[in-house]
């Protein structure tokens, strides 16, 4: 996992690092980086690529817009190793959105996503990407790469939607629609989604559903089926190991609430 951490504080500043880029894995478009991808840009000839919050993105009408400058990435620290390219990021704590997005890099929460300039980037068809030229940097807590984050990131989202009620995608995030109950599937497509939130991966609901047709109906019924589920969504709650990073998190955002009130009274 590939989260961001604290390097260094003072009271204007938080230098914090991570890997800008990963080697190897696919990302959720199945693309990947090697060490032969082309990173270079005249942003990384003058050594300074900017930092934003989600991209400049404001799909749902927070505020956030391509302007909310939160720090830069330092590309002097650039370090390229086997796993990726490791730098050092300087966030401006006086930046908006900086007093809410500092306890969730401190809980390890916070991911990062790089973007390219856009028109020349250059990949393969196997999804190798060769030229990626930087151009900014993202904070973020729903990043192309899985590695990007560690298992708590609905952690972050729920934090976050605490500040930015609004925002739509943050909702969908952090309150998933509640799922439906074994008396409302309606076909096998609705059964595997129901596996899945429970725990199981895409390939082993698959596997489920087809042994379960092969024994019959007489074989497993709606009770056996709850069963199932029930203990599947035990392993996956024991899996992440939410509880005490929830209970962290909700401290957090009530600590954020009270500091809101604090500076719109």
């Amino acid at each position: 996992m590939n989260p961001l951490k604290t390097i260094a504080k003072s009271e204007n500043e938080i230098r914090v690092g991570n890997y800008l880029v990963l080697f190897g894995g696919r990302d959720l478009a199945g693309e990947f980086f090697t060490k032969n991808t082309r990173f270079d840009s005249n942003y990384t000839d003058l050594g300074v690529l900017y930092e934003d919050f989600e991209h400049g993105m404001d799909a749902d009408g927070t505020g956030n817009d391509a302007n909310n400058v939160l720090g830069i990435v330092d590309w002097k620290s650039a370090k390229v190793d086997d796993n990726g390219i490791f730098v050092e990021r300087i966030l401006n704590r006086r930046a908006e959105y900086m007093q809410y997005l500092v306890p969730l890099i401190d809980m390890g929460t916070m991911g990062t996503s790089s973007e390219a300039v856009r028109g020349q980037v250059r990949k393969k068809s196997s999804g190798e990407i060769v030229e990626w030229p930087l151009m900014r940097d993202s904070l973020t807590v729903t990043p192309m790469e899985p590695r990007m984050v560690t298992a708590n990131v609905l952690t972050a989202a729920k934090a976050l939607v605490e500040v930015f009620p609004h925002s739509k995608s943050l909702c969908r995030l952090a309150k998933p629609p509640a799922s439906k109950g074994i008396e409302a599937i309606a076909n096998l497509g609705e059964a595997e989604d129901f596996l899945r939130e429970a725990g199981m991966s895409k390939t082993e609901a698959k596997a489920l559903l087809s042994h379960v047709k092969t024994l019959g109906r007489r074989d497993v019924d709606a009770g056996e089926f709850e069963e199932i589920a029930e203990a599947l969504k035990r392993r996956s709650a024991q899996a992440l190991g939410q509880r005490d990073a929830e209970e962290g998190m909700r401290q957090i955002a009530e600590s954020l609430k009270r500091r809101m009130q604090i500076i719109t009274a």
